[in-house]
């Protein structure tokens, strides 16, 4: 007999998560309250009327993969046309240095943009996009969801035999105080980088002779030739990311102003000037990366069939919010075998 399981958050942690009970025959909504499935590894597109597409990733630059369940993941997805390799110079930079950054291993994005890998992942699974859970309700053994839907109406999904949390750990904390405190006092521990990201389209391609950077020493963190990754629209991207110090503490700076502030020292650390750039768009994440993950795997209570998974317990890679996602799924599913049994 199938279980009913409720997954609040579509990112790649839930959808592992959600892939891992369909395979075993489960039923599996999951409630994302954006437009799209994929959390932190989004494409802003300004343009999908043509092809390739047009767009930033403005969120995770790259990936990579070691486990053997990701490996497989990224295998398939790589099939589909859904990620593929990027082998973009990278390198150190600093004011006035250049040294190349050396990994071993291969730099995966997805094509045409990052948000093409959860797309693949939310195949086949029931994705309900704009849809916020508002509350949470446990009568008799099973859950009852409220949703705030896009358009303002508000519905109620009930019968649900386990509930799944695949959201940031701020996010966790009102969502679960009143039906599992530790849990709730778990994620409360964690905190979140705050992070400013800026997409730059410059009149005239820059000229360097590296795809992405490690910034040192520099409000900067992060630059990369968005437009150099595989299966992306013809011109000259830029994406920049600041540190996790300096996002915080300009978090409450207008977005137009921390565009000019990072414009100003990405030219300053690339040598190059910039004037009247064709697109300058910041975005903030509010709860990027975690800055201090649990160390475990996952979070489970088979008593209240309630679980938790993502980057906050697991780890910051998009790695490890997949195989925290693909532990619980695999949790969930031998608990409800072995009810079924008996």
């Amino acid at each position: 007999m199938k279980k009913r399981v409720a997954i609040v958050g579509a990112g790649v942690s839930g959808l592992a998560c959600a892939q891992e009970l369909v395979q075993q025959g489960h039923e599996v909504t999951l409630f994302e309250k954006s437009r799209g499935p994929g959390g932190r590894m989004p494409t802003r597109w300004l343009d999908r009327d043509i092809e390739p597409p047009l767009g930033f990733d403005h969120g995770t630059q790259y990936f990579q993969a070691s486990a053997p369940a990701f490996v497989h993941l990224i295998d398939q997805a790589r099939k589909a046309g859904a990620v593929a390799p990027w082998d973009g110079q990278v390198v150190n930079l600093g004011y006035g240095f250049s040294s190349p950054h050396h990994s071993t291993n291969t730099r995966w994005v997805g094509t045409p943009g990052m948000a093409s890998l959860a797309r693949f992942m939310a195949r086949g699974l029931d994705v309900r996009l704009q849809c916020r859970v508002a509350g949470m309700a446990r009568f008799e053994g099973s859950y009852q969801l409220t949703i705030h839907q896009a358009d303002g109406t508000v519905r109620v999904e009930s019968g649900f035999d386990a509930v799944v949390s695949a959201v940031p750990a701020e996010q966790v904390v009102p969502l679960f105080s009143e039906i599992h405190k530790p849990l709730a006092s778990l994620a409360s521990s964690v905190q979140s980088n705050v992070t400013w990201s800026v997409m730059l389209t410059p009149r005239e391609a820059v000229k360097v002779d590296f795809d992405g950077a490690f910034v040192v020493d520099s409000p900067l963190g992060w630059i990369c030739r968005d437009s150099s990754k595989p299966g992306r629209a013809m011109g000259d991207r830029w994406m920049l990311q600041a540190t996790a110090d300096w996002s915080r503490l300009h978090q409450e700076y207008a977005a137009d102003e921390v565009g000019k502030m990072l414009l100003d020292v990405f030219c300053n650390v690339t040598g190059q000037l910039i004037e009247e750039p064709l697109t300058l768009t910041a975005h903030r994440w509010l709860y990027s990366l975690p800055s201090n993950p649990v160390g475990v795997a996952c979070h489970f209570s088979e008593e209240l069939m309630l679980g938790a998974c993502g980057d906050w317990l697991n780890g910051a890679r998009v790695e490890d919010a997949f195989l925290s996602g693909h532990t619980l799924g695999n949790q969930l599913s031998n608990v409800f075998e072995i009810t079924l049994t008996q």
